[in-house]
């Protein structure tokens, strides 16, 4: 199966030339595919894309500055130019909302939850959005969003899934963990066929920070240089990360098969001076 790796059409000739050492490369726009939810993870000879529509969940590990954070704004960024007006996004920004809380007054953006407690609030509203769904895909004899015609797709992004570890968090709040991960299992588990998509990070990838009723659900996986070869195995069932060269940005992405690849280097800057283009184009569904 290779649906995921489609050549950009505006990329030809550079993405044809073998590169035996895989080098670093800024995310461009060229590489997104419009009205999709096709996203560039990265470049072996040729630019790779992920497809969330075909796998809607996604499993994320690595070492601190890896490019795990990185990789997740590439994902936010190619999420919004591609479908400005047909995509919501609700983030569990679990670094204290160092990362993601700037974005929250987007349109796109639903929330940017920062602690456990708004995390669980977070949660059960999308929860409480399945359900609604559930009930009108009854009515409608609807199986899975890529057979009717809703076009919006909801993203819920978290970073740092190990503070919604019932066995790492403080005793007080391990009811409010409990919850998260029964919630973040039923997103896993039905969401995907609903239009909800779940992408979870960790840079401390253990059973304890990955919940096998989640794990279990996300056939993508992308790991970034780990300290050892426990966390592979936790984020691709394999080992293998543990010896990627310690260049941030450096991952393997697994679907059926594993593939080394070197991620699209994006920053903040970036992002805003891609929506402010946006913005500047007349598409009035992103505002700062």
């Amino acid at each position: 199966m290779l649906e995921w790796f489609i050549p950009p059409v505006l990329v030809t000739a550079a993405a044809l030339i073998p590169d035996k050492r895989l080098s670093n490369w800024d995310y461009k726009k060229k590489n997104l595919y419009k009205g999709s939810w096709i996203v560039p993870v990265g470049k072996k000879r040729k630019v790779i894309y992920h497809n969330f529509d075909h796998y809607p969940h996604m499993l994320i590990g690595g070492a601190t500055r890896m490019g795990k954070t990185i990789f997740l704004k590439n994902i936010f960024a190619s999420l919004i130019l591609s479908n400005p007006e047909r995509v919501r996004i609700i983030i569990l920004d679990l670094k204290g909302g160092l990362e993601f809380w700037k974005y929250r007054d987007l349109p796109q953006v639903n929330k940017v939850a920062t602690n456990l407690i708004e995390s669980c609030k977070s949660l059960d509203h999308v929860y409480k959005l399945i359900k609604l769904e559930e009930e009108r895909y009854r009515k409608n004899n609807w199986t899975n969003i890529t057979e009717t015609p809703i076009k919006e797709r909801t993203f819920i992004i978290v970073d740092e899934s190990a503070e919604l570890s019932p066995k790492l968090v403080p005793k007080e709040y391990k009811k409010y963990a409990e919850l998260a991960q029964v919630y973040l299992g039923e997103i896993a588990r039905i969401g995907g066929g609903l239009g909800f998509r779940l992408i979870l990070a960790t840079q401390y990838p253990s059973r304890e920070s990955v919940s096998m009723n989640v794990k279990m659900n996300m056939m993508a996986r992308i790991a970034f240089r780990m300290p050892d070869m426990v966390g592979s195995r936790v984020i691709l069932d394999e080992a293998g990360a543990e010896i990627l060269e310690p260049v941030p940005g450096r991952a393997i992405y697994k679907l059926a098969q594993s593939h080394e690849i070197q991620c699209p280097y994006i920053n903040d800057k970036q992002i805003g001076g891609f929506l402010h283009e946006l913005r500047q184009n007349g598409n009035d569904s992103v505002h700062s």
